[in-house]
């Protein structure tokens, strides 16, 4: 598969952090059929009537609520893609599979035969899917049209994508991280993945009542972290014990930038167990 063919190493040698990086931890669901935009309207948080060729960042929830995963989708007509972390990819679809089972939709892990290329202050001559004003997404399943693209475009290394999500308090989950947030622990909201004027779908009236109640105790913070280069999933403590959870990080060595979603309560410096790395919250 294409995935398999494509052998590169990608080096951050743009001092302004401009360029082109290949996201090989992004998986790729294509979902098609007559039923699609019906379908994923009860299990997307976003509103997939509304949605365009522009991406879209959502979430599918568990029926308790919890966020199974998050991601970026986008719709042409009977299509719609969504892309999130690759080791999610089966594990969503085995999730949707009892309920494609009652609709006239297929679903397709595209991973293994697509290549994501995200560009960050770069303009890249081929067709892209924009994130916001700085990034864009570009999905290619030809190796020869990824090899000119990839020639002809100054590189970055992943942790620069990494960074700017980070920056912007953007989670995607991972499988060490799935089904255990409430999508307003992860500021889902605040980003805009979760249309609370849209039907129901799978886990909205959980997520509902904790938006209009309010009574979410844990929340995604910004830290920067000084050690070893810490795990998404790892357990964080502070000084009265068991602080909370990371789930985005840089992974640079000796210092980057991470989020956790931690108690509200949470003050002072936080540290993983395992390594000893030391992560301070931001303001």
């Amino acid at each position: 598969m294409l995935r398999d063919r494509w052998q590169t190493t990608s080096l951050d040698t743009d001092g302004e952090g401009r360029g082109v990086v290949i996201l090989d931890d992004v998986g790729v669901l294509e979902f098609a059929g007559p039923d699609v935009v019906s379908f994923l309207q009860g299990y997307l948080t976003a509103d997939t009537e509304l949605m365009t060729d522009r991406p879209q960042l959502t979430a599918i929830c568990n029926i308790k609520g919890r966020t199974v995963c998050t991601g970026f989708a986008w719709r042409d007509e009977q299509t719609l893609t969504l892309v999130l972390d690759q080791s999610l990819c089966r594990p969503v679809l085995d999730f949707l599979k009892p309920y494609l089972a009652f609709s006239k939709t297929e679903a397709t892990d595209a991973t293994a035969a697509t290549l994501v290329f995200g560009a960050l202050d770069f303009e890249l001559d081929a067709p892209c899917h924009p994130l916001d004003e700085h990034r864009c997404l570009t999905l290619v399943s030809d190796f020869t049209r990824a090899e000119a693209l990839w020639s002809e475009v100054p590189h970055l290394g992943a942790d620069r994508w990494r960074a700017y999500a980070i920056a912007r308090r953007e989670v995607w989950l991972n499988a060490a991280t799935s089904g255990v947030f409430l999508p307003q622990m992860l500021a889902l909201d605040a980003l805009g993945a979760v249309n609370f004027d849209k039907g129901c779908y799978l886990g909205q009236e959980v997520v509902a009542r904790a938006q209009h109640r309010g009574n979410v105790k844990r929340l995604l913070t910004s830290l920067d972290w000084t050690g070893a280069t810490p795990t998404v999933g790892a357990e964080l403590v502070d000084a009265a014990g068991k602080a909370g959870t990371l789930v985005a990080t840089t992974r640079s060595p000796d210092q980057g930038q991470a989020l956790a979603v931690v108690s509200d309560k949470t003050q002072g410096r936080l540290q993983t167990p395992e390594s000893g790395t030391i992560l301070t919250l931001r303001n």
